[in-house]
């Protein structure tokens, strides 16, 4: 698998390629918080994006999970092994990451669910502890200032997070980019669209100008602007 250079945002805020997703990397001193973990077999792909980054596996003190779906949480297993990382996740994702809940096929779709189900067994790895339980307004104990929002609707459990001091908002899979243009999330693999919207509504009410994105590369500048045009849209 050919290696796609690390995404330079903003200063100590980076993005690396994983399995099926971007991890994206804030760096504040010796310390680094990753947020996902990629899809099952991510870690060489990480490993390497933080050494081209000039950092390592080792500086990695917490993995924050935007939400439970394999292709941010299959790698993280192997990720806490390498790392002896801390893992954040919000309160409703704890007991799915942690084992004590099945977590459900990301599809809305039954007969879609029923078809995945044994691939999905093998996507989400396994079962990781949860140290750090999230809830909406927590700050990060460590890098960059980096408060968490809760944005239910693509999970119950979805979280994005500000970074002020860059002003940036990483917003998981709540939201889309595709050909340039802001959507809300893949309504297949979205819990409850309707409070996807209602969550998107509140992210346009945070002071940012960079969006980042789990599967798109960056908005790095206007983004603001652009998820008031999309809340126009969507009528609220």
């Amino acid at each position: 698998m050919s290696l796609v250079a690390p995404t330079v945002i903003a200063p100590g805020v980076f993005q690396v390629q994983a399995i099926g997703a971007r991890v994206t990397v804030l760096a504040s001193d010796k310390d680094v918080v990753l947020v996902d973990a990629g899809g099952i077999g991510s870690l060489g792909l990480i490993g390497r994006g933080l050494r081209m980054l000039g950092f390592s596996l080792e500086q990695v003190r917490l993995v924050v999970l935007t939400h439970y779906h394999p292709d941010h949480t299959g790698g993280l297993a192997s990720l806490v092994e390498a790392t002896g990382a801390k893992v954040g996740a919000h309160l409703h994702e704890t007991e799915k990451v942690s084992g004590g809940e099945r977590a459900p096929s990301p599809f809305r779709d039954r007969l879609l669910a029923t078809a995945a189900h044994p691939a999905m067994r093998v996507l989400y790895g396994r079962a990781v502890e949860v140290d750090l339980v999230l809830a909406n307004g927590d700050v990060l104990p460590l890098g960059l200032e980096t408060r968490v929002v809760h944005t239910p609707g693509h999970t119950a459990g979805s979280i994005s997070l500000l970074v002020p001091p860059r002003n940036a908002l990483i917003v998981g899979d709540a939201l889309q980019y595709r050909f340039r243009r802001l959507t809300p999330p893949a309504s297949a693999v979205t819990q409850d669209p309707q409070k996807a919207r209602e969550s998107i509504n509140r992210l346009a009410g945070l002071d940012f100008d960079t969006l980042c994105f789990s599967h798109y590369p960056p908005l790095m500048t206007g983004a603001r602007e652009a998820l008031s045009r999309l809340v126009q849209k969507l009528g609220y």
